[in-house]
Formats: C-alpha cells, structure tokens, sequence
C-alpha cells in the first residue's frame, strides 16, 4: 500500500509531462531532436518544469521527483523512450544529466502516423499479381 501511494506523484508528473510534448509555447518542456530523435527531454528542465507546477516544492526535492518522474515514464512507456546519461559542463564544472530520448522510428499507441511526404498514397500489392 505504501509503495503506491509513494508512486502516484512521479505517475501523475508523468503524464502530465507527456501530455507537453504535444504542447508548443514559450517555454517548451521537451525539445526537437534530429536526425533519429524526434524529441528528448533533459532532467534538469524537468525539475525547473515541476518547481512551476508544483507549489511549495524545494529545489532538491524537484530534482529528486524529476529523477523518479522520468523512470516512472521509462516504465510506463514500455521501454519505447530510451534514457541515456551525458556529460554537460556549466559553471567550469562538469555534471552528468539524464536525457529521456523519443526516437524517432518508435510506434507510440494511439498516436496518429503523419501523412507520407511524396503524395504517392500509401497502398499494399495484392497477392498473385
């Protein structure tokens, strides 16, 4: 019982934070990526992103959610995100932050496939032609 109450706050930032990735404003909580990643999201943005939403949450307990917060969508996405950790440097110190990277080949469920670019609708070939 203890295990799931501790598990509904990093849950429920989840979704939340998932549901931003369709969201594009100012201050965008997941970023494009290129080539292979079609969007990735740094721990630290996480945590400045829940010190926002949430009130009253300190700096190190937002930075603790964040880290709980993207195994719980590592988890709930079935492994569809992958979690790399990368060196970043700042303030001439170097620091290893947690990236969560949606690839871009990945099949998201309930997703919509975009329209394919070279106007050639999509068609399957019939068996014994």
């Amino acid at each position: 019982m203890l295990a799931s109450v501790s598990n509904r706050k990093p849950d429920e930032l989840a979704g939340k934070a998932w549901r931003e990735r369709d969201q594009t404003g100012r201050h965008e909580l997941w970023s494009s990526g290129s080539g292979e990643i079609r969007a990735y999201l740094d721990a630290s943005d996480l945590a400045k992103w829940i010190r926002v939403k949430e009130a009253s949450v300190s700096k190190k307990y937002s930075q603790e959610l964040a880290r709980r917060t993207m195994d719980a969508m590592h988890e709930l996405s079935k492994n569809r995100l992958g979690k790399t950790k990368r060196q970043r440097s700042k303030d001439g110190l170097s620091y290893q932050e947690t990236r969560l990277v949606l690839k871009a080949d990945v099949e998201i469920p309930g997703e919509r496939v975009s329209e394919r670019t070279d106007g050639d609708p999509a068609t399957d070939t019939a068996a014994g032609e």
